[in-house]
């Protein structure tokens, strides 16, 4: 059956409009799914939330209803999520007309909570704009409906799977223009240290832009934070890598300028040589000379 079908096809549920999984033992964790599924509401269809455990985070992939929390009401339709919170009194029901079909998945644990900042739900929001196909999220869900088995292999499965759906509704919201660029709690130090090892293990094939990219900040805001904790801008950081690497293969190797020139990102070996010169004062030809005649004379 192809992904269209379970969509459109109640009687995969079962003979019923519900189909989901729950967990009845609590786990030791601080972040862990309790419960996910898919449900297509029959007209006028209500639930009262009633302080319930758990962050039960839902995609509405068609139809519309209505939630009510904190003596507010928010009118909700496809294309976008709501977010049940844990142990708030809530209540929410499916349009009469046009009943919402919907799928879910409740996360559980002490980080919970935060991590659902992470996707957009800080305090007092509870619905926003979905900006990925709902059909994204209800085929992840319909993957860890797929292997309900009681083992340790389909178990980690599920957890995979539902950290997929919260990294996609994470990513969903960093697409909003209304989410902060910096949406986590890395620290500066993280920002810097991850930028290192990345320009130390792709030196030969990156730019600067390339790395702020990888990390998820702004090239500007990298420069800045990388100055004050290195004392050196990152173009001159990858330079020194880029320098430091030809040095090594230069010493430890036969293999051809033109060639070390590739490997430490240099298409032009001129160019390449240019550079090597200016921060050693000798040529790679020199360097290697006087590094093979220092180490014949021992």
């Amino acid at each position: 059956m192809t992904d269209r079908q379970w969509l459109e096809t109640p009687s995969i549920f079962k003979g019923t409009n519900y189909h989901g999984i729950e967990y009845l033992r609590d786990k030791d964790s601080t972040f862990y799914m309790k419960t996910c599924g898919v449900q297509r509401c029959l007209p006028g269809y209500f639930y009262p939330h009633n302080a319930r455990e758990g962050y039960h985070l839902h995609v509405v992939l068609s139809g519309k209803g209505v939630l009510r929390v904190r003596g507010q009401e928010y009118h909700i339709h496809d294309g976008q999520m709501f977010l049940l919170k844990d142990r708030e009194d809530m209540f929410y029901q499916a349009d009469m007309e046009e009943p919402w079909y919907y799928t879910w998945i409740t996360f559980c644990g002490e980080h919970a909570g935060r991590y659902m900042q992470y996707a957009g739900f800080t305090d007092g929001v509870y619905v926003r704009d979905c900006n990925i196909a709902p059909t994204e999220f209800f085929a992840i869900v319909k993957e860890i409906l797929e292997h309900p088995h009681l083992n340790v292999s389909s178990e980690f499965y599920r957890m995979s799977f539902a950290i997929r759906f919260l990294s996609l509704a994470i990513e969903s919201w960093e697409m909003s223009n209304e989410a902060p660029r910096q949406n986590s709690d890395m620290t500066v130090d993280d920002y810097v240290n991850y930028a290192v090892r990345f320009m130390e293990s792709n030196y030969s094939a990156i730019k600067v832009s390339d790395v702020a990219d990888y990390i998820g900040i702004n090239r500007t805001y990298l420069t800045a934070i990388f100055k004050k904790k290195m004392y050196m801008s990152p173009q001159e950081y990858l330079m020194q890598v880029r320098m430091t690497k030809s040095k090594e293969l230069l010493r430890k190797t036969d293999v051809p300028i033109y060639v070390i020139a590739k490997e430490v990102g240099y298409d032009d070996q001129l160019a390449f040589s240019k550079m090597f010169k200016k921060k050693y004062g000798l040529s790679p030809e020199q360097y290697r000379k006087k590094h093979d005649d220092e180490h014949t004379a021992q």
